[in-house]
Parts: C-alpha cells; structure tokens; sequence
C-alpha cells in the first residue's frame, strides 16, 4: 500500500453525466487533469473496456446502480482498484410522491447499497450523508458541487420590472405548488406589473394567472446553465420541504442562482441553513406564505439591498464556489486515501457479458414518466454523449 498520488489515475464510469456526476466529481477531477496533478478519464459504462479499467488507480462510481455495474464493482474491488461512490441523494429512502421513487426499486437500491459497501470512500457535498453511510474504515470525501460558468454582473436597468423565477428540475413542481403558490398570487396581485415570473422546468398550475413565462426544462446542464444566466433574473426562489430527505440534498441552488447573478431567497431548512452556519451567506423565510411574501417583497422594494445581494453571489460563484477551489479542496482531501499498489498484470471484466440488461428496465421507467417519444430522445441522446 502507499499514499503517493503522483501520476495518480482516476477513472470515472457514469450512465448519464447528469448533474449529480458532473458537480460531485467530474469538474474537479477535469479541472485537476488540466493542472497536471493527476490522470483522469470518464467513460459511460456501455463503453468500458478492460485497458481502461486496467488502466486506473481510483475508480469513481457516478451513481451506478444496476446489476451489471454492481457485477463490475464487486470485480474491481477483488482486482484491488480504490472505489469512490458518488452519493449526493438519499437513494435508499427515496419518499412516495417524488418521481425517482419508483425508480429506485427495492432490487435497486440493493445495488446500490452494495456498491457503498464495496467501496472504499464515499464522496458527498452532503455531511449527512457521509454520516449516515460510510462506515468505519471509508473515507469521507466532502466536496463542494461549484458554481460553473459564472456570468457577467448585469445591473438591474432603472424603471424595468423586477424578475423573479424558480429554476429546477421537474422533481420540483410539488414544493412549488405546496410552498409558494399562495405567496406568488398575492406577490402578483400587490405588485401587479411591477414584477415579472418565470419558471425554468416545471410549470406550476398558478403560472398562467400569474402572466408568468415559462421555459421547458433541458436534459443538458449546459444548456440549463446558459440559459440561466441568459434570463437575467432579479429574485431566484428556493424552496425546500423540512424532510429528513430533503436535508440530505445540497444547497446547489444557491450556486446556480449565484452564478447567474441572482439574488437567493432560501426556505430556513436544512441542507440551505448551511450556507448561514459555513459561510454566512444567503436570504432566509419561513416556509410560511406569509414568511416568503415577507422576505421576496423585501427584495422588490429594496433595489440597493437586492444589487448588492447579487454582486456579492457572483463573488461567491467566483471564489469559494468556483470549479478551482472546489477541485483543490478535493485535491487535498485525496492526498490522504491509502492506494493499493499498482498492477502490471492484465486483468479481464467481462464487461460484454454484463451487457446492457438494465436497459429495458431503465427504459420501462422513462415510458412511465415521459412518454414514448421523449423516452426515445433521452435513451439516443444518452447513447451518443
């Protein structure tokens, strides 16, 4: 065993690169490549092949969690590679009413509680997390998912309407409805066409009688990314259920809002309480109609407050929550893992003989919730990235 990581290898294997994979290790692992500290590849399982695999010295699980790659990781442990499990969601208590319940089956959630096991560290923006499930002997790899591609500090141009969205997920449609629904009417009712809505993924069933714009959701976090930054929102709205689940996420709206120049108000819960006990940061409510109207009328009618709250974002976007500082900060933690010592051997991992059996059961689970056509779209798009 040693504790060098020069030259190190770091191979990543993900299905999907979505947002969870890429925040939670792949930009700091490529930003970590660009500087030359160590070696880093990713590849989609369904085009792993035994040099690569023999190849790396750390391998990062994104989030697997079928069958076949819990085949492939049981294997790579028995060949003595360094296992790192991404986990940024309670995968294993996943509540009724959210829609990757019924993904994340019983049979699934095996896996990937065996991956976990398997593993050597987990990596997780979430302390939670890493409590709740590393066991002695892992390590725990905390990192920071950044704030990526900060925009330009645009200021709010005199006499204009106040812009004020919800970006997110369609997941998210729920706490929107539930939390701000009656707050976002008597907002529209007091300030009428002093301000302006949109919502960035789901459509609320209020949003048309708020004249609110409404812009689909996008697969593509850079395009999502973009996009965001190109609305030029004033107030970004983060709403958040007071849940033992909902505790385990990350405060990664505030990078998003952040890097787009936007001023956060934030519900008074857990995983966004963070942000005011490390950093000080963030606008605060009750999640209370009365508690949102309170603090997003502030905002409104405070443009000197609101101005400042965003460039202070941006600053935050570009310093502790910039790609850099998050991938050093991980950089460090890995300068303490144990790694095997390197293999010359040629090891075979009957990648071909797992296969693609997940496939339908994946695709039985996109038919469900998105319809043929878009099923169609997602399953060819992810063969192709």
């Amino acid at each position: 065993m040693t504790n060098q990581t020069d030259n190190l290898r770091v191979l990543l294997i993900y299905r999907r690169m979505i947002p969870s994979v890429r925040l939670c290790g792949h930009c700091q692992l490529e930003y970590l490549h660009r500087l030359g500290r160590l070696e880093y590849r990713c590849v989609q399982t369904e085009k792993l092949c035994d040099s690569v695999l023999n190849w790396a010295d750390v391998v990062v699980l994104g989030r697997l969690d079928s069958w076949q790659e819990y085949r492939l990781a049981k294997t790579l442990s028995e060949r003595n590679k360094y296992l790192l499990y991404i986990l940024d969601d309670d995968l294993l208590n996943i509540p009724e009413g959210i829609s990757s319940n019924s993904y994340y089956t019983p049979r699934r959630q095996e896996y990937v509680r065996k991956m976990i096991g398997l593993s050597n560290g987990i990596l997780s923006p979430s302390p939670r997390l890493l409590e709740k499930y590393a066991v002695p002997g892992q390590k725990r790899f905390r990192v920071v998912e950044p704030a990526i591609d900060p925009a330009q500090f645009r200021p709010h141009e005199p006499g204009s309407p106040v812009k004020i969205g919800f970006a997110g997920s369609l997941d998210r449609a729920g706490d929107v409805e539930e939390i701000l629904k009656e707050t976002l009417l008597r907002i529209h009712q007091t300030y009428g066409e002093a301000v302006r809505f949109s919502f960035f993924g789901p459509c609320p069933s209020f949003a048309q009688a708020i004249g609110a714009e409404h812009i689909p959701y996008s697969d593509s976090y850079e395009d999502y990314r973009r996009t965001l930054n190109r609305l030029s929102w004033d107030i970004g709205l983060a709403p958040m259920p007071d849940s033992p689940f909902h505790a385990c996420k990350h405060y990664n709206k505030f990078s998003e809002y952040a890097a787009a120049g936007i001023a956060g108000i934030f519900s008074d819960v857990p995983p966004y309480t963070r942000l005011r006990e490390e950093f000080g940061l963030g606008v605060f409510c009750e999640n209370t109609s009365e508690g949102w109207y309170s603090a997003i009328s502030r905002l409104i009618e405070n443009e000197q407050e609101r101005e400042q709250i965003r460039r202070d974002s941006l600053a935050c976007a570009a310093g502790p929550f910039s790609v850099a500082s998050a991938a050093l900060d991980f950089w460090e933690q890995m300068q303490t893992i144990t790694l095997p010592t390197r293999s010359t051997g040629r090891n075979h991992y009957f990648i071909r003989l797992y296969g693609v059996l997940d496939y339908g059961a994946s695709a039985a689970y996109y038919l469900r919730r998105n319809g043929i056509r878009k099923t169609l779209q997602r399953l060819s798009s992810a063969q192709r990235s």
